[in-house]
């Protein structure tokens, strides 16, 4: 058995008696399945949670455990319409459904941290270009666009990094719903 000290954003949540499994995106080993007994005195976790913890890898069990929980930030929906919030669910549910286990990917990790810190008003936008550039990532993104802007934004998208990406101002709501209409492919 060994014990690593990692960071990690939760993907998915099941409970099961009296033990907790996530399935979390950790920044060194990827996305892996982790096990925390529940506990009515610590704050309950939940989905897009940015942790810092320890885990104890064993050899015996494809779960792993994790102790030593301290959270660095999380997504937070007060204030945040339901649009945003499901996007922002559905963001985590792309990278849940289409990574596979232990793929490290530090961009992908980096991209949904930089999500999980922002705070301004136009998040919507942000968390639609995120998923994007994810599905980018993941060697699923259609570059090629009947829409001249939005082929010049998917172009963009495909050759910079999210922190350049995330500057893009003016997009208007029509263009943004244009957007949204294909991160769910």
């Amino acid at each position: 058995m060994s014990i690593f000290k990692d960071s990690w954003i939760i993907l998915k949540k099941n409970k099961n008696n009296k033990e907790e499994i996530y399935t979390i995106f950790s920044l060194k080993f990827g996305k892996i399945l982790a096990m925390k007994k529940y506990s009515k005195k610590e704050k309950n976790l939940d989905l897009g949670f940015l942790i810092d913890y320890e885990i104890k890898v064993s050899e015996k069990n494809d779960i792993s455990k994790i102790q030593n929980i301290k959270i660095i930030n999380e997504f937070y929906t007060l204030n945040k319409n339901f649009t945003t919030i499901h996007n922002y669910l559905y963001m985590l549910n792309i990278v849940n459904n289409k990574l596979a286990f232990w793929i490290e990917h530090q961009e992908l990790f980096e991209i949904l941290n930089s999500i999980n810190k922002y705070k301004k008003q136009d998040i919507n936008i942000k968390i639609i270009l995120a998923s994007l550039k994810i599905i980018n990532l993941l060697w699923e993104l259609q570059i090629e666009n009947k829409d001249t802007n939005i082929k010049k934004i998917l172009y963009f998208i495909n050759k910079n990094k999210f922190s350049q990406i995330q500057k893009l101002t003016g997009i208007s709501p029509e263009l943004e719903k244009k957007l949204e209409k294909l991160i769910y492919f």
